[in-house]
Protein backbone atom coordinates (compact mmCIF):
# COMPACT_ATOMS: atom_id res chain seq x y z
CA UNK A 1 0.00 0.00 0.00
CA UNK A 2 2.98 2.62 1.05
CA UNK A 3 4.78 1.82 -2.23
CA UNK A 4 1.87 1.84 -4.59
CA UNK A 5 0.65 5.53 -2.55
CA UNK A 6 4.76 6.99 -3.58
CA UNK A 7 3.95 5.94 -7.04
CA UNK A 8 0.90 7.84 -6.85
CA UNK A 9 2.74 10.94 -5.19
CA UNK A 10 1.48 10.63 -1.82
CA UNK A 11 3.66 10.56 1.07
CA UNK A 12 3.40 7.48 3.19
CA UNK A 13 5.07 6.73 6.61
CA UNK A 14 4.85 2.87 8.20
CA UNK A 15 4.39 2.00 11.82
CA UNK A 16 5.67 -1.53 12.20
CA UNK A 17 5.22 -3.09 15.37
CA UNK A 18 8.48 -5.45 14.58
CA UNK A 19 11.60 -5.57 16.53
CA UNK A 20 13.91 -7.55 13.53
CA UNK A 21 11.88 -6.17 10.45
CA UNK A 22 8.98 -5.49 8.69
CA UNK A 23 6.58 -8.79 7.53
CA UNK A 24 5.36 -9.81 10.73
CA UNK A 25 3.32 -13.42 10.01
CA UNK A 26 5.12 -13.24 6.65
CA UNK A 27 8.54 -12.89 8.05
CA UNK A 28 11.05 -15.18 9.39
CA UNK A 29 14.34 -15.62 11.66
CA UNK A 30 17.98 -16.60 12.21
CA UNK A 31 17.55 -19.47 15.25
CA UNK A 32 20.74 -20.96 15.80
CA UNK A 33 22.27 -20.63 12.43
CA UNK A 34 19.24 -21.85 10.55
CA UNK A 35 17.27 -19.35 8.61
CA UNK A 36 13.73 -20.40 9.67
CA UNK A 37 9.95 -19.56 8.14
CA UNK A 38 8.14 -19.38 11.45
CA UNK A 39 4.59 -18.15 10.15
CA UNK A 40 3.76 -18.26 6.23
CA UNK A 41 6.03 -21.06 4.46
CA UNK A 42 5.31 -19.74 0.75
CA UNK A 43 2.72 -17.62 -1.32
CA UNK A 44 0.84 -18.83 -4.20
CA UNK A 45 0.49 -16.40 -7.03
CA UNK A 46 -3.00 -16.50 -8.48
CA UNK A 47 -2.65 -12.78 -10.05
CA UNK A 48 -0.40 -11.53 -12.60
CA UNK A 49 0.31 -8.36 -10.93
CA UNK A 50 1.32 -9.83 -7.54
CA UNK A 51 3.06 -12.65 -9.96
CA UNK A 52 5.17 -9.93 -11.27
CA UNK A 53 5.85 -8.32 -7.99
CA UNK A 54 7.30 -11.46 -6.51
CA UNK A 55 9.53 -12.07 -9.84
CA UNK A 56 10.98 -8.42 -9.99
CA UNK A 57 11.94 -8.06 -6.14
CA UNK A 58 15.00 -10.51 -6.55
CA UNK A 59 14.21 -12.06 -3.05
CA UNK A 60 12.01 -15.06 -4.44
CA UNK A 61 12.21 -17.81 -6.22
CA UNK A 62 9.75 -20.72 -7.49
CA UNK A 63 9.13 -23.56 -5.27
CA UNK A 64 6.57 -26.89 -5.04
CA UNK A 65 7.16 -28.30 -8.43
CA UNK A 66 9.98 -30.62 -8.15
CA UNK A 67 7.93 -33.51 -5.76
CA UNK A 68 8.94 -31.94 -2.56
CA UNK A 69 5.61 -30.38 -1.58
CA UNK A 70 2.73 -31.72 -1.18
CA UNK A 71 0.36 -33.91 1.92
CA UNK A 72 1.09 -36.05 4.80
CA UNK A 73 -1.66 -38.26 4.64
CA UNK A 74 -1.78 -41.49 6.97
CA UNK A 75 1.69 -41.67 7.40
CA UNK A 76 2.76 -41.16 3.77
CA UNK A 77 4.23 -38.44 1.65
CA UNK A 78 1.94 -37.59 -1.44
CA UNK A 79 3.46 -34.68 -3.72
CA UNK A 80 0.99 -32.22 -5.06
CA UNK A 81 1.52 -31.76 -8.95
CA UNK A 82 0.26 -28.92 -10.08
CA UNK A 83 0.53 -25.64 -12.44
CA UNK A 84 0.50 -23.28 -8.97
CA UNK A 85 2.46 -20.98 -9.03
CA UNK A 86 4.28 -21.09 -5.79
CA UNK A 87 6.97 -18.68 -3.94
CA UNK A 88 9.32 -18.60 -1.36
CA UNK A 89 11.97 -16.25 0.20
CA UNK A 90 15.94 -17.12 -1.19
CA UNK A 91 16.66 -16.81 2.24
CA UNK A 92 13.34 -17.05 4.38
CA UNK A 93 10.48 -14.91 4.01
CA UNK A 94 12.06 -12.05 5.37
CA UNK A 95 13.64 -11.84 1.97
CA UNK A 96 10.73 -10.90 0.63
CA UNK A 97 9.31 -8.50 3.31
CA UNK A 98 12.59 -6.62 2.97
CA UNK A 99 12.80 -6.53 -0.83
CA UNK A 100 9.10 -4.80 -0.85
CA UNK A 101 9.85 -2.47 1.83
CA UNK A 102 12.94 -1.49 0.47
CA UNK A 103 13.39 2.42 0.36
CA UNK A 104 9.93 3.02 2.05
CA UNK A 105 9.60 5.69 5.23
CA UNK A 106 9.24 2.15 7.61
CA UNK A 107 9.38 3.17 11.54
CA UNK A 108 10.39 -0.28 13.17
CA UNK A 109 10.10 -1.42 16.76
CA UNK A 110 6.84 0.99 16.97
CA UNK A 111 3.69 0.63 19.00
CA UNK A 112 1.17 2.84 18.46
CA UNK A 113 -1.21 2.70 21.68
CA UNK A 114 -4.15 0.55 21.15
CA UNK A 115 -6.47 3.05 23.50
CA UNK A 116 -6.41 6.44 22.40
CA UNK A 117 -3.32 5.51 19.61
CA UNK A 118 -4.92 6.85 16.77
CA UNK A 119 -7.34 9.96 16.96
CA UNK A 120 -8.87 12.25 14.68
CA UNK A 121 -8.39 15.95 15.14
CA UNK A 122 -10.15 18.61 13.22
CA UNK A 123 -10.44 16.88 10.09
CA UNK A 124 -6.94 14.96 10.22
CA UNK A 125 -5.33 12.05 12.30
CA UNK A 126 -2.94 11.85 15.23
CA UNK A 127 -0.61 8.72 15.16
CA UNK A 128 0.68 8.50 19.49
CA UNK A 129 4.50 7.77 18.40
CA UNK A 130 7.60 7.54 20.78
CA UNK A 131 9.39 10.73 20.84
CA UNK A 132 12.72 12.56 22.16
CA UNK A 133 13.53 11.06 25.26
CA UNK A 134 11.26 8.03 26.00
CA UNK A 135 8.11 10.73 25.91
CA UNK A 136 5.36 10.34 22.90
CA UNK A 137 4.48 12.43 20.76
CA UNK A 138 1.82 12.80 18.30
CA UNK A 139 2.38 12.66 14.46
CA UNK A 140 -0.11 14.48 12.11
CA UNK A 141 -1.55 13.02 9.03
CA UNK A 142 -4.06 13.10 6.40
CA UNK A 143 -5.18 10.00 6.37
CA UNK A 144 -4.85 6.47 8.05
CA UNK A 145 -4.74 3.00 6.74
CA UNK A 146 -4.98 -0.03 9.47
CA UNK A 147 -3.32 -2.63 7.97
CA UNK A 148 -3.64 -5.08 10.94
CA UNK A 149 -6.03 -7.02 12.95
CA UNK A 150 -7.11 -8.42 16.07
CA UNK A 151 -8.01 -6.90 19.31
CA UNK A 152 -5.34 -4.00 18.80
CA UNK A 153 -6.78 -3.11 15.24
CA UNK A 154 -10.41 -2.99 17.16
CA UNK A 155 -9.15 -0.82 20.00
CA UNK A 156 -7.36 1.62 17.84
CA UNK A 157 -10.26 2.50 16.09
CA UNK A 158 -12.97 2.47 18.80
CA UNK A 159 -12.37 5.65 20.53
CA UNK A 160 -12.58 6.95 16.78
CA UNK A 161 -15.86 8.69 14.87
CA UNK A 162 -15.28 6.01 12.33
CA UNK A 163 -17.77 3.92 13.55
CA UNK A 164 -18.32 2.48 10.34
CA UNK A 165 -14.57 1.23 10.34
CA UNK A 166 -15.02 0.10 13.67
CA UNK A 167 -17.37 -2.09 13.06
CA UNK A 168 -15.22 -4.29 10.54
CA UNK A 169 -12.53 -4.61 12.98
CA UNK A 170 -14.29 -6.19 15.75
CA UNK A 171 -12.88 -9.15 16.23
CA UNK A 172 -13.78 -13.04 17.59
CA UNK A 173 -11.39 -15.83 17.87
CA UNK A 174 -12.37 -19.16 17.45
CA UNK A 175 -11.23 -22.38 15.85
CA UNK A 176 -14.86 -22.66 13.71
CA UNK A 177 -17.40 -20.34 12.33
CA UNK A 178 -20.89 -20.26 13.54
CA UNK A 179 -23.31 -22.17 11.46
CA UNK A 180 -26.16 -20.31 10.76
CA UNK A 181 -25.45 -16.49 11.58
CA UNK A 182 -28.08 -13.76 11.42
CA UNK A 183 -28.52 -11.70 8.29
CA UNK A 184 -26.81 -9.21 8.46
CA UNK A 185 -24.76 -9.56 11.52
CA UNK A 186 -21.32 -11.63 11.74
CA UNK A 187 -17.81 -11.17 12.51
CA UNK A 188 -14.05 -10.85 11.88
CA UNK A 189 -13.49 -14.00 13.19
CA UNK A 190 -9.61 -15.45 13.59
CA UNK A 191 -7.83 -18.77 14.89
CA UNK A 192 -4.61 -19.10 16.93
CA UNK A 193 -1.83 -21.28 15.56
CA UNK A 194 1.18 -22.85 17.71
CA UNK A 195 4.63 -22.46 15.72
CA UNK A 196 7.33 -24.59 16.76
CA UNK A 197 10.64 -24.99 14.95
CA UNK A 198 12.88 -27.36 16.61
CA UNK A 199 16.47 -28.76 15.66
CA UNK A 200 17.03 -32.40 15.32
CA UNK A 201 19.88 -34.49 14.26
CA UNK A 202 20.37 -35.38 10.44
CA UNK A 203 18.41 -38.37 9.36
CA UNK A 204 15.74 -38.80 12.41
CA UNK A 205 13.07 -37.36 9.79
CA UNK A 206 12.52 -38.19 6.06
CA UNK A 207 14.31 -36.08 3.82
CA UNK A 208 11.82 -36.99 0.88
CA UNK A 209 9.57 -33.91 1.05
CA UNK A 210 10.39 -29.65 1.99
CA UNK A 211 6.99 -29.16 3.20
CA UNK A 212 3.60 -30.88 3.86
CA UNK A 213 0.30 -30.47 4.60
CA UNK A 214 -0.61 -32.46 7.83
CA UNK A 215 -4.19 -34.23 6.62
CA UNK A 216 -4.76 -37.03 9.61
CA UNK A 217 -2.97 -35.73 12.75
CA UNK A 218 -5.88 -33.90 14.79
CA UNK A 219 -3.34 -31.34 16.26
CA UNK A 220 -1.19 -30.66 13.29
CA UNK A 221 -1.62 -28.82 9.97
CA UNK A 222 1.66 -28.24 8.54
CA UNK A 223 5.52 -29.53 8.54
CA UNK A 224 8.76 -28.59 6.97
CA UNK A 225 12.38 -28.79 7.10
CA UNK A 226 14.06 -25.37 6.75
CA UNK A 227 17.20 -26.90 6.09
CA UNK A 228 16.14 -28.44 2.59
CA UNK A 229 14.13 -25.41 1.96
CA UNK A 230 17.29 -22.62 2.38
CA UNK A 231 20.56 -24.93 3.28
CA UNK A 232 22.37 -24.92 6.77
CA UNK A 233 23.31 -21.40 7.03
CA UNK A 234 25.65 -21.16 9.51
CA UNK A 235 24.30 -24.18 11.29
CA UNK A 236 26.21 -27.26 11.62
CA UNK A 237 25.98 -29.83 9.18
CA UNK A 238 25.04 -32.62 11.09
CA UNK A 239 21.59 -31.16 12.46
CA UNK A 240 18.91 -29.82 10.61
CA UNK A 241 15.91 -27.10 11.40
CA UNK A 242 12.23 -27.91 10.84
CA UNK A 243 8.73 -25.97 11.41
CA UNK A 244 5.59 -27.41 12.59
CA UNK A 245 2.50 -25.30 12.66
CA UNK A 246 -0.49 -26.64 15.03
CA UNK A 247 -4.30 -27.07 13.70
CA UNK A 248 -6.52 -23.91 15.05
CA UNK A 249 -8.30 -26.76 16.83
CA UNK A 250 -5.39 -27.21 18.66
CA UNK A 251 -4.07 -23.43 19.16
CA UNK A 252 -7.72 -22.68 20.65
CA UNK A 253 -7.78 -25.42 23.51
CA UNK A 254 -4.31 -24.83 24.56
CA UNK A 255 -4.26 -21.13 23.78
CA UNK A 256 -1.92 -18.95 26.74
CA UNK A 257 -0.93 -15.49 27.42
CA UNK A 258 1.34 -15.31 24.39
CA UNK A 259 3.66 -12.64 25.55
CA UNK A 260 4.45 -14.83 28.75
CA UNK A 261 4.66 -18.29 27.24
CA UNK A 262 8.73 -18.85 27.06
CA UNK A 263 9.79 -21.05 30.17
CA UNK A 264 6.03 -22.02 31.09
CA UNK A 265 4.80 -25.46 31.64
CA UNK A 266 2.36 -24.46 29.48
CA UNK A 267 5.40 -23.79 26.99
CA UNK A 268 6.91 -27.36 27.63
CA UNK A 269 3.25 -29.30 27.37
CA UNK A 270 2.42 -27.86 24.20
CA UNK A 271 6.24 -28.63 22.90
CA UNK A 272 5.29 -32.55 23.85
CA UNK A 273 2.20 -32.47 22.18
CA UNK A 274 3.61 -31.35 18.83
CA UNK A 275 6.31 -33.41 18.77
CA UNK A 276 4.29 -36.36 19.29
CA UNK A 277 1.88 -35.49 16.92
CA UNK A 278 4.58 -35.15 14.40
CA UNK A 279 5.79 -38.97 15.38
CA UNK A 280 2.24 -40.27 14.60
CA UNK A 281 2.35 -37.96 11.32
CA UNK A 282 5.60 -39.74 9.96
CA UNK A 283 4.83 -42.78 11.76
CA UNK A 284 8.20 -42.65 13.70
CA UNK A 285 8.66 -45.30 16.98
CA UNK A 286 6.73 -42.83 20.06
CA UNK A 287 9.45 -41.16 21.76
CA UNK A 288 12.03 -41.03 19.23
CA UNK A 289 12.08 -37.55 18.12
CA UNK A 290 11.11 -36.12 21.51
CA UNK A 291 14.38 -37.75 22.73
CA UNK A 292 16.48 -36.21 19.95
CA UNK A 293 15.69 -32.70 19.56
CA UNK A 294 18.46 -30.58 20.72
CA UNK A 295 16.57 -27.14 20.82
CA UNK A 296 13.52 -25.95 20.55
CA UNK A 297 11.32 -22.67 19.96
CA UNK A 298 7.81 -22.45 20.67
CA UNK A 299 5.52 -19.28 19.23
CA UNK A 300 2.03 -18.94 19.76
CA UNK A 301 0.29 -16.72 16.88
CA UNK A 302 -2.54 -15.82 19.13
CA UNK A 303 -4.03 -13.65 15.30
CA UNK A 304 -2.67 -16.22 13.06
CA UNK A 305 -5.50 -16.87 9.78
CA UNK A 306 -8.72 -14.92 9.32
CA UNK A 307 -11.71 -18.15 8.55
CA UNK A 308 -13.81 -15.69 7.09
CA UNK A 309 -13.36 -12.68 4.69
CA UNK A 310 -15.12 -9.38 4.32
CA UNK A 311 -17.51 -9.67 1.25
CA UNK A 312 -18.71 -6.11 0.64
CA UNK A 313 -22.02 -4.63 -1.38
CA UNK A 314 -19.41 -3.23 -4.07
CA UNK A 315 -17.10 -5.99 -4.46
CA UNK A 316 -13.48 -4.17 -3.32
CA UNK A 317 -10.57 -5.47 -2.09
CA UNK A 318 -10.58 -2.92 0.87
CA UNK A 319 -12.45 -0.65 2.71
CA UNK A 320 -12.62 3.45 2.78
CA UNK A 321 -14.31 5.91 4.49
CA UNK A 322 -14.29 9.20 2.80
CA UNK A 323 -15.90 10.95 5.79
CA UNK A 324 -12.90 10.41 7.96
CA UNK A 325 -10.06 9.18 5.50
CA UNK A 326 -9.52 6.07 7.43
CA UNK A 327 -8.93 2.77 5.49
CA UNK A 328 -8.72 -1.24 5.98
CA UNK A 329 -6.29 -3.13 4.08
CA UNK A 330 -5.60 -6.85 4.87
CA UNK A 331 -5.44 -10.59 3.82
CA UNK A 332 -9.54 -11.04 4.81
CA UNK A 333 -10.59 -8.40 2.30
CA UNK A 334 -11.20 -10.24 -0.71
CA UNK A 335 -13.70 -10.87 -3.27
CA UNK A 336 -12.11 -14.42 -4.62
CA UNK A 337 -12.70 -16.94 -2.04
CA UNK A 338 -9.81 -19.09 -2.51
CA UNK A 339 -7.36 -15.80 -2.64
CA UNK A 340 -8.95 -15.38 1.29
CA UNK A 341 -6.38 -15.40 3.92
CA UNK A 342 -3.20 -15.43 1.84
CA UNK A 343 -0.10 -12.70 1.33
CA UNK A 344 -1.33 -12.23 -2.02
CA UNK A 345 -4.37 -10.93 -1.17
CA UNK A 346 -3.12 -8.44 1.69
CA UNK A 347 -0.84 -7.33 -1.45
CA UNK A 348 -3.58 -6.85 -3.54
CA UNK A 349 -5.95 -5.32 -0.69
CA UNK A 350 -3.11 -2.56 -0.19
CA UNK A 351 -2.09 -2.07 -3.44
CA UNK A 352 -6.08 -1.32 -4.90
CA UNK A 353 -7.01 0.29 -1.85
CA UNK A 354 -3.76 2.85 -2.29
CA UNK A 355 -5.48 3.56 -6.13
CA UNK A 356 -8.34 4.23 -4.59
CA UNK A 357 -7.42 6.83 -2.02
CA UNK A 358 -4.89 8.74 -4.86
CA UNK A 359 -8.08 8.46 -7.78
CA UNK A 360 -11.31 8.22 -5.79
CA UNK A 361 -10.35 9.59 -1.98
CA UNK A 362 -14.24 11.07 -2.04
CA UNK A 363 -15.74 8.27 -2.43
CA UNK A 364 -16.55 5.55 0.43
CA UNK A 365 -15.94 1.56 -0.62
CA UNK A 366 -16.22 -1.69 1.15
CA UNK A 367 -18.30 -0.42 4.35
CA UNK A 368 -21.71 -1.27 5.38
CA UNK A 369 -22.23 -3.36 7.53
CA UNK A 370 -25.93 -5.00 8.16
CA UNK A 371 -28.83 -6.77 6.54
CA UNK A 372 -28.68 -4.14 3.30
CA UNK A 373 -24.36 -4.01 3.27
CA UNK A 374 -21.72 -6.36 2.89
CA UNK A 375 -21.51 -9.56 5.24
CA UNK A 376 -18.96 -11.75 6.38
CA UNK A 377 -18.35 -15.28 4.57
CA UNK A 378 -16.50 -18.51 5.13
Amino acid sequence: CARRLLQHGVDAVVFDTGKRGPGGRASSRTWRGHVVDHAAQFVTATDPEFAAAMQRCGAARRWGHDGRFGMLYNRVFHPVEDSAERWIGQAGFSSIADALAKDLDIRQDVWVPPSNGVRYENGGWGVVVPGDGGRRSTARFDAVVIAHNGKCAERLTSGTPAREVHALLRANFAAHLPRSPAPGSGRFTLNSVYSLVFEVPVGILPAEFEGAFVETEPCLRWLSSNTAKFGHGRAARDVEAWTVLSSSAFGKQHKAPQEFLEGTPKEAEVTQLLLQGVERALGLEAGVLASSVTATKLQLWGAALPINRWESKDAVDFVWSSAHAIGIAGDWLTTVPERASTVEAAWLSGVRLADHVAQRSGEDAGIGLGEDGGRFVP
